[in-house]
């Protein structure tokens, strides 16, 4: 289900992504939100976990080498780049994945969208979809990859983004 919010759109719309769909229950949102110590909205939460993602090489914490950033350096002749290319090169080339594929999206981990087939799968590092603000970053025509971004509920641990093969 896409989540119609002007909060929503402006946190797309901030990281240049203005069409990007977003699956979320807004019943879970809505819980999740509610949930002792969450200090970080829905929308932010999105606008986190894409920045996380676009212009983020730090990858999981502890295990590093697994961002987006660092699976594009590793074959940027995979996704259009020439050799060496720098962040933000790496970061627009990211973001035009994500805007030019038209089954892209964002989707929102809870317990009704991970009971679905296709988003089944949990984060690598064992991040609780309890405990934080858990995104799976789909876009099948070019990222064959399992990708996440992590935002912690509390906001006491920065956003990350990582990958899965």
């Amino acid at each position: 289900m896409n989540v119609p919010d002007q909060a929503v759109d402006a946190a797309l719309a901030a990281v240049g992504l203005p069409n990007l769909k977003v699956v979320a229950n807004p019943g879970a949102v809505a819980d999740f939100a509610k949930r002792p110590g969450c200090t970080i909205t829905f929308a932010e939460a999105l606008r986190l976990a894409l920045e996380a993602f676009i212009g983020d090489g730090r990858g999981s914490p502890g295990q590093g080498h697994d961002s987006a950033h660092d699976i594009v350096r590793d074959s940027p002749e995979s996704f259009g780049l020439g050799p060496g290319p720098d962040a933000a090169t790496i970061g627009e080339a990211l973001r035009r994945m994500l805007a030019d594929d038209p089954s892209a999206r964002v989707v929102l981990l809870t317990r009704v969208t991970v009971a679905q087939r296709e988003y089944r799968f949990l984060p690598e590092y064992g991040e609780t979809i309890t405990d934080n603000w858990v995104f799976r970053i789909v876009a099948p025509r070019q990222w064959p990859f399992l990708q996440w971004a992590i935002v912690d509920l509390r906001g006491e641990t920065p956003p990350y983004s990582y990958g899965f093969d």
